[in-house]
């Protein structure tokens, strides 16, 4: 025992890497004053500033602290047999009894010694450094000690170590003298046992849902309905490979999207952010609660994000991306910070969340420069669904457990999602080959040729409405630049009842009459839409953009949502918007 008591170790400040940190802090501090006053944010100089004053001033007060630090002589730590002494903390020697708990986070880029006292011996201490000017009230219960062994001079591993050398010393020889004296006294660790938090390890399925998230969006290029754009797949790709949209949801009952969009993405900087923010999550969260309920989170949360975004976005919009589940991820990191009773731990895991809670949260930008809006309903719905089950998990986590209960039913869930998503493969696959054996779909992809083809297959299969496969024959050949187009819908026009409609219009796209006889000729309301579509038609071949706009749009009113002029005057508008 006295060996134990003469020993002391004493770890100075890192001076290096102090002024480092305190200049990496002082360089935020001085951006985002410096962004909450750029003249480009004019219109939101109010906004900005309710914003970016309070991480200012959290952060120029870490930075004051570590320059506090830098000019002083004194150790930053002190361990002996009579205790621990946390020169930032107290100015008095911490008693080794006095000590419930001793604990240690690591994860990137942070490494922190953590004391959990007992209340009584908390309330002698002096409390010294700059939290000692707040006021009582804010100063907190005090029964928490902390400091980075990553500021101090000496190797982390072997101080750590030594800490709890001390620690079970002390306990083991108060042990002994309760016991020889007859006076046996429970310490707090004879009757509790708090795992530590398991921050070892590699996230393994964090890693391997970025792997298929990654090999899911290559499959987006590779089997995309249409040519990829500047790289990234269309919009019409997205939607027939699984995307979220209102229409296809709540009228085509195709339920199954919820659980494929969150795995979709809508170009590579879309997916490369929502890796890097589950990479994040993953080393934070994962870890902690384990792979089987980190799944199951992500999942739900997913499957949160995508209702949301069904919800609450504009109908005739294609939602896709991870950003729900991992939002939600994050939403219960903080929930579950709750059950840690380390300060460093709970500090890191709600610091490390906010700073991307908040900005996924807060709608700073509707669209990015590629014009892709932000779905920030999706991330709401995330938030929401993911907090609300770590809640209830929070509450049936015991703290005697490393893990949370009921990671078997956390398994099921995220199996059921998966295969649901894997089995959605299936109508996916139906849905692309119709698309693409469509010959209106290749008509609106450009793809001239093919459509010509298709259109003949398609009237020879069909006799009643072939005489308007062959104008749609015709009108693809004119796009396509085909010499015998004019020849083929001659020669189809004199297969027809010249008394019958739609006689007139193959007269009209051959030049034997002028729009008004067309009009004058349609007999009843479906045969006067259908005039007025090709009519359309016959001034865009002739360049007249605005007069078959007009056309297209009156089209797009007066027919029938079952006619194929309806389609195609819905398809044109928006070709010549793109255009």
């Amino acid at each position: 025992m006295g060996t134990q008591l003469s020993l002391r170790f004493e770890f100075a400040y890192d001076k290096g890497r102090l002024l480092l940190f305190s200049l990496i802090l002082s360089f935020f501090l001085v951006g985002s004053v410096w962004i909450s006053y750029r003249p480009d944010r004019a219109a939101h100089s109010a906004f900005a500033p309710i914003l970016l004053w309070p991480f200012a001033a959290l952060v120029g007060f870490a930075a004051l602290s570590l320059l506090v630090k830098l000019f002083k002589n004194e150790p930053g730590l002190v361990i002996s047999g009579t205790g621990i002494h946390i020169a930032s903390f107290a100015a008095e020697t911490i008693p080794w009894l006095a000590i419930r708990d001793l604990e240690r986070y690591q994860s990137w880029g942070t490494d922190n010694l953590t004391v959990r006292l007992d209340p009584a011996a908390a309330g002698t201490l002096n409390r010294r450094g700059l939290i000692s000017k707040l006021p009582k009230a804010l100063r907190g219960s005090g029964t928490k000690a902390g400091i980075s062994l990553k500021i101090l001079q000496g190797d982390p591993d072997w101080i750590f170590e030594q800490c709890w050398d001390f620690l079970r010393r002390a306990r083991e020889d108060y042990r002994t003298a309760a016991t020889n004296t007859g006076s046996a006294k429970l310490l707090d660790t004879d009757y509790e046992t708090v795992h530590a938090a398991a921050t070892h390890g590699q996230p393994l399925f964090t890693y391997a849902l970025i792997a298929v998230l990654a090999i899911v969006y290559a499959g987006e290029l590779v089997f995309g309905v249409d040519a990829p754009d500047k790289g990234s797949p269309t919009v019409q790709t997205l939607l027939v490979l699984g995307g979220t949209f209102r229409n296809s949801v709540l009228v085509a009952g195709q339920w199954w999207r919820l659980f494929t969009a969150p795995f979709l993405h809508a170009n590579l900087l879309h997916l490369v952010f929502n890796c890097f923010a589950l990479w994040f999550a993953g080393r934070l969260l994962e870890r902690l609660i384990g792979w089987r309920w980190f799944a199951g989170l992500f999942c739900i949360s997913a499957l949160g994000g995508s209702a949301a975004s069904l919800l609450i976005n504009p109908d005739n919009l294609v939602a896709v991306g991870a950003s729900g589940g991992i939002v939600g991820l994050f939403a219960a990191i903080i929930v579950l910070s709750f059950h840690f009773r380390s300060g460093s731990l709970q500090t890191s895991l709600r610091v490390g969340a906010i700073r991307i809670l908040i900005p996924s949260l807060i709608p700073f930008i509707s669209r990015t420069q590629d014009g892709m809006h932000i779905d920030y309903a999706a991330h709401l719905g995330g938030a929401v669904a993911g907090g609300s089950i770590a809640l209830i998990l929070l509450t049936a986590w015991p703290r005697v457990r490393p893990r949370p209960r009921f990671s078997v039913a956390a398994l099921t869930i995220s199996i059921a999602f998966a295969v649901i998503a894997a089995v959605s493969l299936w109508p996916i696959s139906q849905i692309r080959a119709d698309l693409l054996t469509n010959p209106f779909s290749q008509y609106f992809r450009g793809q001239y040729q093919l459509a010509a083809q298709d259109f003949a297959v398609k009237a020879q299969q069909n006799e009643r409405v072939a005489p308007y496969y062959y104008l749609w024959r015709y009108l693809a050949q004119e796009q396509g630049k085909d010499a015998e187009a004019a020849t083929d819908l001659r020669a189809e026009a004199g297969k027809l009842d010249q008394a019958k409609w739609p006689y007139p219009v193959y007269r009209l796209l051959l030049g034997e009459l002028n729009p008004a006889e067309v009009i004058a000729k349609a007999s009843d309301n479906d045969s006067l839409c259908e005039a007025i579509f090709y009519i359309g038609e016959w001034h865009l071949l002739r360049k007249e953009i605005p007069d078959a706009r007009q056309q297209f749009q009156a089209a797009s009113l007066s027919c029938p949502s079952t006619f194929m002029e309806y389609d195609g005057a819905r398809g044109e508008l928006q070709r010549l918007r793109t255009q």
